[in-house]
């Protein structure tokens, strides 16, 4: 983990309310895939706190990107960085995506929204490694989807589903039907789900996964002041044969921000606290 000041070199808009940033850093860092980031405008005062975004891409030992969804004043004040402004930034936290890939499994990544961020880089890797793996890639609308990087999915070559809520592209629907498609046809057998988008999403995989008996996969999203543990501020309820306390919660932080999806107390959502 480094703190260090990173220089913007792009921040992109892709589609109204959805950018892409890209950072160069002043030395080498090793990024996982699935793995975040706290960040900031270093001229910013207000808001006080860094905002917690899933590292996008890396190009190289000191150039990443992020992918984000304008929505409050961190990501506000971030939207406002130009060419060359200084962003104070905090990296790599957080467990990363497994290599399950590696053996006999069907991966099945689950993309909803701007969850995307937290997978673009683990489809990258199924895509190099020509593992069996296929994507499911849900938004709102077209316009939706093309800021959640659609286009740079769509060049991994992954084999892809997409679906809108409003049937602008795609099938209509939600991104869980083609999920629970797939799982009928292959009856369940050797497969692997990683999913990262909204919570009512990922609660709903995960019904569809302990459904069918497979393997599941989250990474979670929750309000977080310091990124590395010590706040407790973006804790999750998990199930626990324990007494009511310490063990009935995990930071999503440093325990995750990747949990297997059946440890998860679903009706109790982090981001309403």
């Amino acid at each position: 983990m480094i703190e260090t000041i990173a220089t913007a070199e792009s921040n992109t808009e892709l589609a109204p309310g959805y950018r892409l940033l890209t950072l160069t850093l002043i030395e080498d860092c090793k990024i996982s895939a699935g793995q975040f980031a706290m960040l900031k405008p270093k001229a910013s005062i207000e808001p006080l706190l860094r905002r917690a975004l899933a590292v996008y891409r890396v190009y190289g030992p000191r150039r990443v990107s992020f992918l984000y969804q304008v929505l409050g004043r961190g990501t506000e004040a971030l939207a406002r960085v130009e060419p060359g402004g200084a962003v104070e930034i905090l990296l790599p936290l957080g467990n990363s995506w497994p290599d399950a890939f590696q053996g006999n499994q069907s991966v099945i990544v689950v993309a909803g929204g701007i969850g995307s961020a937290s997978v673009y880089m683990v489809c990258e890797e199924l895509a190099r490694s020509a593992a069996d793996a296929q994507l499911l890639f849900g938004a709102r609308n077209e316009r939706t989807a093309l800021g959640c990087g659609l286009e740079d999915f769509r060049a991994l070559g992954l084999p892809l589903t997409i679906t809108t809520d409003d049937g602008s592209l795609g099938e209509h629907g939600l991104v869980t039907g083609p999920l629970e498609r797939q799982l009928t046809e292959r009856a369940g057998q050797g497969v692997m789900i990683y999913a990262c988008g909204p919570w009512v999403m990922m609660r709903q995989v995960a019904r569809i996964a302990a459904q069918f008996e497979v393997a599941c996969l989250v990474s979670l999203e929750a309000p977080m002041g310091c990124g590395f543990g010590v706040c407790v501020g973006c804790v999750v309820a998990v199930n626990t044969n324990e007494l009511p306390g310490y063990g009935s919660y995990k930071r999503v932080c440093t325990d995750g921000s990747i949990f297997p999806a059946e440890t998860i107390r679903w009706e109790v959502n982090p981001m309403a606290h």
